[in-house]
């Protein structure tokens, strides 16, 4: 037992005992009034000794109830307060009639008017003592609450940061070249996306344009995303077949299972159109010239990345002719919900009939879908101009 812990139990306590010895004891006061001064210094005593008592039983025993359920604590504190209460009105009387003469003896108090004023003070003392100790609960369920404001305020500050690392990790959301333009939007569900997209100017003028979806969300996709990013600009001059196996196997061998990278790459020379694309697992891209709309179906393995090792992703060649517009979205656009249901691949192919940029394109999806994001949104439009 130390002193600091007695010290603080007697210093939370001892007024309100003292104040109760001296209602108590004021009773008798108004009958004496001649010894009412001592009677007084007698109930104030008598309320410091209970103080004492108590705040010393509590701190022995401090281990033992907070080892204890709830209930039985409850149980626990009623009894060192109707021990502590007891005791210390006996131990208050007997020394201070001795300190101030009134002449209060052991007889006394265990007898008449003495036995039910120690009955009552045992009855007060639990009262007064269980109102400390809710107040106590109390206090300790604030400071708790508190804390874990503070550490939710701490980590929404990280998240956001997070955050806008990795918005600046994207390449910009405009880019113009000699015979393209490419616009982009990533939209996180969260914090952090787990969608991202990288543009890549390969030595012979062609242009890499990836757009990726790890499964998942927040913080472990990100950081997946991250890692994806960092190898994308030296494997994309490896050329395409090429660059997606490295990828493959690379992520074979970092992710765990049920993690994937769903990912497609397009390699676009801006000169003639000449385009090839490969899929891992994406959703089909999308080429839209004034009002129609063609989906760009790769042929063979479709297995997003990372999920077996020794895949070969066959590419599909096309055109992308001057005023087309080559476009990718994230399952997170069709599969928005529209009054309950998926918005869908058909109407997403609708949408992109009417759209010129892909500002407009998200503006009239969001038109039709419900405000708020279930999934990341990525959309990026290559326009041969």
């Amino acid at each position: 037992m130390t002193v600091r812990p007695v010290a603080a139990q007697i210093a939370r306590t001892g007024a309100t005992a003292i104040a109760i010895g001296l209602v108590f004891s004021s009773v008798y006061a108004i009958g004496r009034p001649d010894m009412a001064g001592r009677i007084l210094a007698l109930g104030a005593i008598t309320g410091i000794c209970i103080a004492i008592v108590i705040a010393i039983l509590e701190t022995i025993f401090r281990r033992v109830t907070h080892a204890l359920g709830q209930r039985a604590r409850v149980f626990a504190k009623s009894v060192m307060f109707i021990a502590g209460g007891t005791t210390g009105w006996i131990a208050g009387m007997l020394l201070g009639s001795q300190l101030l003469g009134v002449g209060t003896t052991p007889a006394i108090l265990l007898r008449g008017d003495g036995l039910i004023m120690l009955t009552l003070v045992a009855g007060i003392a639990v009262a007064v003592g269980l109102a400390f100790y809710a107040y106590e609960l109390l206090q300790r369920r604030l400071e708790h609450t508190i804390e874990q404001l503070k550490e939710a305020e701490w980590a929404e500050k990280e998240l956001a940061l997070a955050r806008s690392i990795q918005t600046r990790l994207l390449p910009p959301a405009e880019i113009e070249g000699d015979g393209f333009t490419i616009s982009a939007r990533n939209l996180a569900a969260s914090f952090v996306a787990g969608d991202f997209y990288d543009i890549v100017r390969l030595d012979d003028g062609s242009v890499v344009i990836v757009v990726a979806d790890v499964a998942g969300k927040g913080v472990g996709a990100s950081l997946i995303m991250a890692s994806v990013k960092a190898v994308l600009p030296f494997v994309a001059r490896e050329g395409a077949q090429r660059a997606m196996s490295m990828l493959n196997e690379k992520l074979v061998h970092e992710l765990g299972r049920r993690e994937f990278v769903a990912l497609v790459y397009a390699r676009l020379q801006p000169h003639d159109g000449a385009l090839e694309v490969l899929n891992a697992g994406f959703p089909e891209p999308y080429v839209v010239r004034h009002d129609s709309v063609r989906a760009l179906t790769s042929d063979g393995e479709r297995l997003p990345l990372g999920i077996r090792a020794g895949v070969t992703y066959e590419p599909l060649h096309t055109t992308l002719a001057r005023g087309e517009r080559l476009v990718f979205v994230s399952d997170g656009i069709p599969e928005a919900p529209m009054g309950g249901e998926p918005i869908g691949y058909e109407r997403i192919a609708e949408l992109l009939r009417g759209a010129t940029t892909v500002d407009a394109f998200l503006d009239a999806v969001r038109a039709h879908v419900e405000p708020t994001l279930a999934d990341d949104w990525t959309a990026v439009m290559v326009h041969r101009v």
